[in-house]
């Protein structure tokens, strides 16, 4: 991009970031002095060689030259001031509309929070009320059985509990294998098939295995085969427990609102205790807003050298 189109796109309508970085880097200042250097090489090769006609066309060169290096210096602090102020107002533009974003996110949040939650809450109340209210009377079936029936368990170890497992064996087999002489200590898994060739050695030359059954395999292992029960199976495991759904907090809405659902003096384990504090929450008040509270009278003690100078200065 030679000068004068570097000029022309500077003018017009405000330019973006990039359009100003682009101008920027096309601005080639090294080249333009390079070429201003060589047009006064030139001129003094005329100054020698050439006419004066031929020496004021090179001057108006140098002088043409010289003022596009001028320009360049004055549009290079001009473009990067813009750029700066551009990337400002960018950078601005993004943190705007980044902050407008999560204000209108935040805002949806909190209308589906005033919206939601109370409704939420009372139904999780509702919730623990029927269980709590199915507990009592399971035990209090569970005090005077009918004939051959079971006890009752609670509503919610019914569905939360997760039971345990018991074992569950998969196969059972007899196995022979290798151990160190005089011990239960396996011999070397990869090297069973080693000791199982010696045993075939001494079966084929000394007719079977020595009366202890101990033979002897390379490094100066002793080994002896001895009986196993090879048993697969799944191993059993014990019920996990659950926290009981009474265990939540359900706060009020706004500050100073009753709590939905609490465990303040609560066993959470006990029905009675929690139905006793359904009933309790039941009774309790909002606190009144700022704005209706009572006016308070003070009185503000005033020392009697504060009170002769207020009386001397009027």
């Amino acid at each position: 991009m030679n000068m004068q189109a570097i000029l022309k796109s500077m003018r017009g309508q405000p330019k973006t970031v990039e359009q100003l970085q682009a101008t920027l880097d096309a601005l080639d200042i090294e080249g333009l002095e390079a070429a201003a250097e060589n047009l006064e090489v030139e001129r003094r090769r005329v100054l020698l060689d050439g006419t004066d006609k031929d020496l004021e066309a090179i001057e108006a060169k140098i002088a043409s030259a010289n003022r596009d290096i001028e320009r360049a210096y004055a549009a290079k602090t001009e473009l990067t001031k813009r750029l700066e102020a551009a990337k400002a107002a960018a950078t601005e533009s993004e943190l705007r509309a980044r902050y407008d974003a999560a204000k209108a996110k935040a805002d949806a949040a909190g209308q589906k929070l005033q919206r939601e939650y109370p409704e939420l809450a009372k139904r999780l109340v509702s919730l623990i009320r029927t269980l709590a209210e199915a507990d009592v009377a399971v035990e209090e079936a569970n005090r005077q059985l009918p004939a051959d029936a079971p006890p009752l368990l609670p509503a919610e170890i019914v569905v939360r509990r997760r039971p345990g497992t018991n074992e569950k064996i998969i196969s059972e087999k007899e196995v022979s294998l290798w151990c160190h002489a005089n011990s239960w200590d396996l011999f070397a898994e990869n090297r069973q098939a080693e000791a199982d060739a010696r045993e075939k050695e001494h079966a084929a030359n000394w007719n079977g295995l020595p009366p202890d059954g101990i033979i002897h395999v390379n490094g100066g292992h002793r080994v002896q085969k001895r009986r196993f029960l090879r048993r697969t199976y799944i191993p059993s495991s014990g019920a996990i427990p659950h926290s009981p759904l009474a265990s939540i907090e359900l706060p009020g809405l706004v500050g100073g609102d009753p709590p939905f659902w609490d465990q303040h003096r609560v066993g959470i384990y006990s029905s009675r205790s929690i139905l006793a504090r359904l009933q309790e929450l039941a009774t309790l008040k909002p606190a009144p807003p700022a704005e209706a509270g009572q006016p308070v009278v003070e009185l503000i003690p005033i020392a009697e050298d504060a009170r002769n100078n207020s009386e001397e200065a009027a």
